[in-house]
């Protein structure tokens, strides 16, 4: 079975473009650890955020394709699995229908594929394994990814408001839900997805019913809940890793999405 995997990074503030690695006519698999980037290709617009995978094809005609990466105070690293389509056929057999469920789909990675890019980057055998190790890897990799059930997982926040609402609001709730420890940036924002930050502002009013403040608040309180319901943080460690500088100021966004206190909530889980 052919393919190459490629392990690329960037120095934080870096951007710049991953295409040389983007190959015709087949598939491929992005596992995306730190940074921001977008993937676009006929009938393809991906945006990547970090934490996620995303699984998509090339056409065979050479055309306007496009893969770069935004500058980032992290920086980036991210793995690319590369498959040519008839080595995918050849493997598994016709997989189209199968394909096309999943494909340009962007999703937090789970804890499973959050191991699997820490063994491709880090192979823990002899070189003298390595060749057999990646194909097992590969296949491993592959059979995840073709045959798993979206429709059994959790969807990504305000997902039903995405998949209706205009393009440029879908693509400034996806970032958003990759920053959401950051303070909210208007205008790079706007400039990510490609307008105007007035016109991307009542854009999302318009569309969703609730400014872009608000929208980001309920991304941070729907991450801080998913870690104080793991309970291995407190809650100053998730409000901080939330993006709350202040704990006061915590408790009474979460009060005011859930409607009890962060320790209201966690005795609730216990």
């Amino acid at each position: 079975m052919d393919f190459d995997i490629w392990h690329l990074t960037g120095q934080p503030g870096e951007a710049g473009t991953w295409a040389e690695v983007v190959k015709r006519s087949s598939l491929h698999l992005v596992l995306n650890q730190k940074g921001e980037g977008l993937m676009m290709d006929a009938g393809t617009r991906l945006t990547l955020l970090p934490a996620t995978a995303a699984l998509f094809t090339t056409g065979s005609q050479a055309g306007l394709m496009s893969a770069t990466r935004f500058a980032s105070e992290s920086g980036h690293e991210f793995l690319v699995l590369v498959i040519p389509s008839e080595s995918v056929e050849r493997v598994f057999g016709p997989v189209g229908p199968i394909m096309r469920r999943n494909l340009g789909i962007l999703r937090r990675w789970s804890e499973r594929e959050s191991d699997l890019l820490g063994d491709l980057i880090r192979p823990p055998i002899q070189p003298a394994a390595e060749k057999a190790w990646y194909l097992a890897k590969t296949l491993e990799v592959l059979s995840l990814h073709l045959f798993r059930q979206p429709k059994e997982e959790p969807r990504f926040f305000c997902s039903m408001i995405r998949s209706n609402a205009h393009r440029h609001v879908r693509e400034a709730l996806t970032l958003l839900e990759g920053r959401i420890d950051q303070s909210l940036d208007l205008k790079k924002l706007a400039r990510d997805v490609g307008c105007a930050p007035p016109y991307l502002s009542r854009l999302v009013k318009q569309e969703t019913g609730k400014t872009l403040l608000l929208h980001l608040r309920a991304l941070r309180i729907e991450k801080a809940s998913e870690m104080l319901s793991e309970n291995h943080m407190n809650v100053t460690e998730v409000a901080l890793e939330v993006g709350y500088q202040s704990l006061s100021h915590f408790s009474k966004a979460f009060s005011q999405e859930r409607g009890m206190t962060p320790s209201q909530f966690m005795k609730r889980q216990s």
